[in-house]
């Protein structure tokens, strides 16, 4: 059922997408439907949650392993890159759907709500990580958490994304490594990454070399 909605929601866009249409299409009574998900605004929060996580039944961001490890590395510099790895491919698994659940905002307002929420929960997960880099002692000494918080919820945003990703085109890979050369300019004290900081991640062989 979850993959059958999100087809049409990305296909059709939300106000086109019925729940007897959805039901049809993924044969179930509609009942099942509604009786699963009770509204089709639940329906599309259900379907962005699973999608954006990979997963039908995701766990937190913060149980995720690449977050605990971010937030328990000594490096700042792979706390950083291992957000970014990981953020940006929720993004790309997400993106689909954001015309959806932008239609959807401006007709139901639990939708927007929800939308809202998610906007920030992305903000506190950013305030975390960026107080763990201060805690590492590898914030730049110009910069407070507030506005290390700021620079990065503008830079690591949908917009940034959309403008990069979806229309300029950029591979993902290309796209990882301007955000991470990029934070790390604006974000951490100079110095000299960990050989390992990304080493094993997608965007490595895209960086400059030091």
């Amino acid at each position: 059922m979850l993959d059958t909605a999100r087809d049409l929601f990305v296909g059709e866009g939300y106000p086109a997408t019925t729940m007897e249409r959805i039901a049809a299409q993924a044969g179930v009574a509609v009942q099942t439907l509604y009786y699963t998900f009770r509204t089709k605004a639940q329906l599309l929060r259900e379907v962005m949650d699973a999608t954006a996580a990979g997963t039908p039944d995701p766990a937190p961001v913060t149980q995720r392993p690449w977050m605990i490890e971010a937030m328990t590395t000594p490096s700042g510099h792979r706390a950083l890159a291992l957000s970014l790895e990981h953020g940006t491919d929720i993004f790309q698994r997400a993106a689909p759907l954001w015309p959806a659940l932008s239609a959807a905002s401006a007709l139901d307002p639990y939708v927007l709500e929800y939308w809202q929420r998610v906007a920030m929960n992305r903000r506190e997960g950013m305030s975390r990580l960026i107080a763990r880099i201060a805690d590492l002692g590898a914030l730049r000494d110009d910069l407070d958490q507030q506005k290390a918080t700021d620079l990065m919820f503008v830079l690591v945003s949908h917009d940034t994304f959309r403008g990069l990703v979806q229309q300029a085109e950029w591979t993902l890979p290309a796209y990882k490594a301007w955000l991470y050369t990029t934070l790390t300019q604006q974000l951490i004290r100079p110095g000299e990454p960990p050989p390992s900081a990304t080493a094993d991640l997608s965007f490595h062989h895209l960086l400059p070399p030091a």
